[in-house]
């Protein structure tokens, strides 16, 4: 649809009655100054001209309501004002009474006025009263006084209306969504004396069916708007993050039809505590307050070249796709990505780590949500037994609480987004130079600076759909887990050998075409985290890493579990054994839904696989990407090459010890039938690394057999190193020789290798090798291989496995203890203890054995 040359979206937007921006209304450490002024500014450009000022945790604006600001406070509120307004956004201040105000009070009226007549004296012209998540309880002098609860707000908001002949006035009730409306919404006395005598003037907030509403339909709106006698202004949690800190959520704005707009008088968005994490959101929100309609039902979904999707700059017809505006953000995103700042804190590690404390909120907040709603909890560190804290010297601290009460208008109150310069804006509000540096893209994967912009739009949409909505994933991680449970459940279709694409058989084939799929997605994901962590913006990167970090985890499982089906060792899970639910429809999403969630989910094949997967644990953040992969004797060499790093030039000496590492770590396993191998390495713009690794042998029996043979064979091999303590012509230093005593690989064969009592092999049939470096670099990586090697043995059956390690290796045994393995004794030859871990799982059978039913 051609418009008028003459009409100006941009400037019918400013000129709307229609309020819509952005509320900063969660619980938790509130946003800074600066962030705010950034965020003004974010606004201004996407046309988003309102911010409502109501942080639950700061402290005179709630909980200490009845003080007055000192100098310096005022200092800093006139400087959000002013910046607010020289961005064209209306800056609405908001105060919060309702925990302890006596209603009936003249003086308590006075307090009030005074309160907001000092905000008013900096400029402020709106404002808001709030009323949310507090006790319905009335003191016996308000009940002299007031009718009812909805008798006495309606007193305090009506007197304010007036008395400050405001711009702008919000008012939110204490049933504030339909869940909260006592006894239902139609038939609410507190909502229907809140619309029959609130001023006409004043906007009523609401926030859907629930606190967190997955919908918000024109339905819907109109019964609210009938009981509130006005349109309703949303006050949207679709993308806040308070009820629980490990989640963050960067989809777009959906299930909101533009055609809400005319049921309401506003939307407002309350988005995560995290602001770097929201810009896909507030972007999203644009296009949509920018758009004329949504997408219709038959119409096909807009390409660029129909050009009939555009933001707040076009003056045609415009139309909202969410997908589409959320890719549009990202692209605009990356450039962000690539400012160079410098963050005033380093990365917070959110999961996988204990004594995380969840941010404060009173309880009231979760009044709707299901039982297990997954907050977090303070989690024991390790066993008792083992203080954690001697199990890797360099570690990062949990996070440290926030206090329950806040004061951002002041000078000392900061987060990451302060920086020593100016803060950086959208890449739309400033040009980029050229000299920035920026993460340098995959070698071979680009040749032109069109396909590195595309490749790290593919890396940034990847990190957004895993990161997506409270009820879902975005619609290709909902296409990932459910190609990844298909592939576990026709697993064992690739232990049939093919040596050309066109002897596979149909059910091979389909097999591969979801495996590249699945492939191709976990690759972008775990790009996507080498992306953020390379990002001169570290201001972002602070608050988005640890989120960034915990995703990775997952991805570097799934991929190497994927890779290692396609190899044909996997056994098939049967249907009955997965779950199948990609996306809670239902108000259970918040301890459901997520990617981890549905990590763990997809992986359930193992009964205690939440145990294994997502053991709280103190480990250093890993800021460096790494993958994992299956290997085989033809990686042999490449992994040795692991143990070359020594103090000596001799090259003789250097190939003699790769040799005897392959010889003692590696060979045994494989020769001997282990199907369990896979190898993390270091994944940057120079290739690959290897990092550590791990080989597990199911039959533990088997292999211990294999040694007796294997043994003899080594020590014939090794004669004159043994008798002449000689390498080929190099005759070894006494010191050389006390360095191989004291390494994982001593001199004699006779001492490589442990005698394992019968008993182990009953309960933990399973042997497992690593080798890996006991620094910060190793410890997580290594983590995550030995959480693959626990699911591929769990998928195929195996109750258990153990882990032997050199009895003076004593951090060695607090890292496995730490990591949930437990302490089965001392091997026959009392050199190693044996270390073990019960893997629960499911029985499983293949498909293509002759008994399966």
């Amino acid at each position: 649809m051609e418009r008028d040359k003459s009409f100006n979206r941009r400037e019918a937007i400013k000129n709307s009655s229609y309020i819509c921006g952005v509320v900063e209304g969660f619980y938790g450490r509130p946003w800074t100054l600066e962030q705010r002024k950034h965020l003004y500014k974010r606004q201004s450009h996407l046309g988003l001209y309102t911010y409502l000022y109501a942080p639950k945790d700061d402290i005179k604006h709630r909980s200490l309501w009845r003080d007055l600001y000192n100098n310096e406070e005022m200092t800093y509120l006139r400087s959000l004002v002013e910046s607010a307004k020289d961005n064209n956004v209306n800056f609405v201040y908001a105060i919060s009474p309702g925990l302890d105000i006596l209603y009936s009070s003249d003086k308590e009226m006075d307090t009030l006025k005074e309160k907001l007549d000092q905000v008013k004296s900096v400029g402020c012209t709106s404002f808001a009263v709030l009323f949310d998540d507090i006790t319905v309880e009335m003191q016996e002098a308000d009940q002299e006084k007031f009718k009812s609860f909805a008798h006495a707000h309606v007193y305090i908001a009506n007197t304010l209306f007036k008395y400050l002949e405001t711009k702008v006035f919000m008012f939110c009730p204490t049933e504030y969504c339909e869940t909260r409306a006592v006894p239902t919404l139609e038939s609410s006395e507190y909502l229907n004396t809140i619309g029959e005598l609130l001023e006409k003037d004043i906007h009523i907030m609401w926030t859907g069916p629930h606190v967190i509403s997955r919908k918000l339909t024109v339905e819907h709106l109109a019964r609210v708007g009938a009981v509130m006698r006005r349109k309703p202004l949303i006050w949207d949690n679709l993308h806040a993050n308070d009820y629980d800190a490990k989640k963050i959520f960067m989809g777009p704005l959906t299930e909101r039809s533009v055609q809400i707009k005319e049921y309401t008088s506003g939307f407002l968005s309350n988005p995560s505590g995290k602001y770097e994490a929201n810009f896909v959101p507030v972007h999203t929100l644009s296009d949509w307050n920018a758009a004329d309609r949504d997408l219709l039902p038959n119409e096909a979904t807009p390409t660029e070249d129909k050009r009939c999707l555009f933001n707040i700059e076009c003056d045609k017809e415009t139309v909202y796709v969410p997908e589409i505006s959320m890719t549009n953000a990202a692209v605009t995103w990356i450039e962000e990505f690539l400012q160079t700042t410098t963050a005033s804190s380093p990365p917070i590690l959110t999961a996988d780590v204990v004594g995380y404390i969840v941010e404060h909120r009173p309880d009231v907040w979760l009044l709707d949500l299901p039982e297990k709603h997954g907050v977090i909890h303070p989690e024991p560190v390790a066993p008792p037994e083992v203080p954690s804290e001697n199990i890797i010297q360099t570690a990062v601290a949990p996070e440290e609480p926030a206090p329950s009460e806040l004061n951002s208008l002041a000078a000392d109150y900061s987060q990451p987004m302060e920086t020593e310069e100016e803060s950086v804006e959208d890449e739309s509000m400033v040009v980029v130079e050229e000299e920035v540096a920026a993460p340098t893209a995959f070698s071979g994967l680009v040749t032109s600076e069109e396909e590195l912009k595309s490749q790290r739009l593919a890396l940034l949409t990847s990190m957004c759909e895993i990161f997506y909505l409270p009820f879902e994933n975005g619609p290709r991680v909902q296409n990932l887990f459910r190609d990844f449970t298909w592939l576990m459940q026709n697993a064992s279709v690739m232990k049939k050998s093919f040596k050309e694409i066109e002897t596979l058989d149909p059910l091979q084939s389909e097999w591969l075409v979801k495996y590249d799929g699945v492939n191709e997605f976990l690759t972008n994901a775990i790009d996507a985290f080498y992306f953020v962590t390379q990002a001169p913006n570290k201001s972002l990167l602070a608050e988005i890493v640890p989120y960034a970090f915990n995703a990775h985890g997952c991805c570097v499982v799934l991929i190497a579990v994927a890779r290692w089906m396609m190899r044909g060792f996997a056994l098939d899970n049967p249907d009955n054994n997965l779950l199948d639910d990609f996306g809670s429809t239902d108000e259970s999403w918040i301890s459901q839904s997520g990617f981890k969630a549905e990590t763990l989910r997809v992986l359930s094949v193992v009964d205690n696989i939440e145990k294994i997967l997502d053991s709280k644990i103190l480990l250093p953040l890993c800021m460096f990407c790494f993958d994992i992969r299956p290997f085989t004797m033809a990686d042999k060499d490449y992994i040795s090459s692991m143990v070359t790093v020594m103090l000596t030039d001799n090259q003789e000496l250097l190939r003699h010890r790769a040799e005897n590492f392959a010889d003692r770590n590696i060979i045994p396993f494989l020769c001997s039938g282990a199907e369990h191998n896979f190898l993390c390495e270091k994944v940057d713009e120079t290739g690959h690394k290897p990092v550590c690794y791990a080989t597990a042998h199911s039959d533990g029996q088997v292999l211990s057999n294999f040694l007796i043979t294997y043994t003899e064979q080594l020590k014939e091999k090794y004669k004159q190193l043994i008798e002449d303590s000689q390498v080929g012509s190099t005759k070894l230093t006494d010191e050389y020789i006390e360095f191989l005593r004291k390494s994982q690989t001593p001199i004699d064969p006779d001492d490589w290798f442990p005698k394992i009592p019968a008993e182990i092999f009953e309960n933990y049939p399973a042997w497992v090798e690593t080798y890996f470096g006991m620094d910060s670099t190793d410890s997580h990586p290594m983590k995550k291989v030995l959480n693959v090697i626990a699911i591929t043995l769990g998928m195929n059956g195996s109750p258990g496995y153990f882990i032997t390690v050199d009895i003076n290796d004593v951090e060695r045994q607090k890292y496995f203890m730490i990591l949930g393995l437990t302490d089965l004794g001392l091997s026959t030859c009392q050199r190693f203890r044996i270390l073990g871990q019960k893997l629960t799982s499911i029985s499983r059978q293949s498909s293509t054995s002759s008994d399966n039913l």
